[in-house]
């Protein structure tokens, strides 16, 4: 089977084609779950279509008949995509979010007693969570430590925000500037794409403590520590689960 030369650079472009959308849609989770559901649908079959066009000439069962290629092939091939997103997705997407603890701990620094200097003396506590997000589209999120003490007084902790108001140094950025360049941390506000969990350390910073050692035994001792998602915008509770301390 002869192949021309035009149908050689139409695979070409067709495969580039395939490949450029792929890792669009993969490289991209945060804008793709914006996206209607529709239009995900679309981006996910031009990348299949353009993967079967690719192929077209090097199929001898097809050789000078693309018609019976398009609607043979290219056309049930498509089917998949939207039934994915416009029908089984929407069935089995749920409400709200999981989050599950891996491990809590201070950052700690040998010679300062699990105190870090950044200009103030706090305990920075930098539990790690895995988030998923089980709607179908990308939602934005605070995360929050809440710690009730043996006499019932509460103390709200929001974790380090991407960006801190204003220009003057603070505890806040100080630590969001010593942590920025590790990307196992994560800064309010989250944002979770649908579907795909993002695993990270939150971190809060323990202001109303003098040292580590106290903030490890007041974790201890609480009667309740939860972590808290909250709604951006609202401060609408959103998700709570109870924190390990062991």
């Amino acid at each position: 089977m002869k192949i021309s030369l035009r149908h050689l650079l139409i695979s070409l472009t067709a495969l580039v084609t395939a490949v450029a959308v792929i890792l669009l849609i993969t490289q991209n989770p945060l804008r793709l779950g914006e996206q209607p559901l529709l239009l995900r649908a679309l981006l996910v079959n031009l990348a299949v279509l353009a993967a079967l066009v690719a192929v077209y000439p090097f199929n001898p069962l097809f050789h000078q008949r693309p018609g019976a290629y398009g609607l043979l092939v290219c056309l049930p091939a498509l089917v998949p995509g939207f039934f994915w997103f416009l029908i089984w997705l929407p069935e089995q997407a749920g409400d709200g979010f999981r989050i599950q603890q891996i491990e809590h701990s201070l950052i700690t620094d040998s010679s300062s007693n699990a105190i870090v200097e950044v200009g103030f003396s706090y305990p920075i506590y930098t539990p790690s969570f895995e988030f998923e997000n089980r709607g179908l589209y990308t939602r934005a999120i605070e995360v929050f430590l809440r710690m009730t003490d043996p006499q019932g007084e509460d103390a709200l902790f929001r974790a380090v925000r991407e960006t801190v108001p204003g220009q003057g140094l603070n505890v806040e950025s100080s630590v969001r500037g010593m942590l920025s360049r590790n990307e196992e941390y994560l800064f309010n506000p989250l944002h979770l794409p649908p579907g795909k969990p993002v695993q990270g350390r939150v971190v809060f910073v323990i202001s109303n403590l003098d040292d580590g050692a106290s903030f490890s035994l007041a974790l201890r001792q609480a009667r309740a520590v939860q972590l808290e998602l909250r709604d951006p915008a609202t401060g609408q509770l959103l998700e709570q689960i109870a924190v390990a301390r062991d």
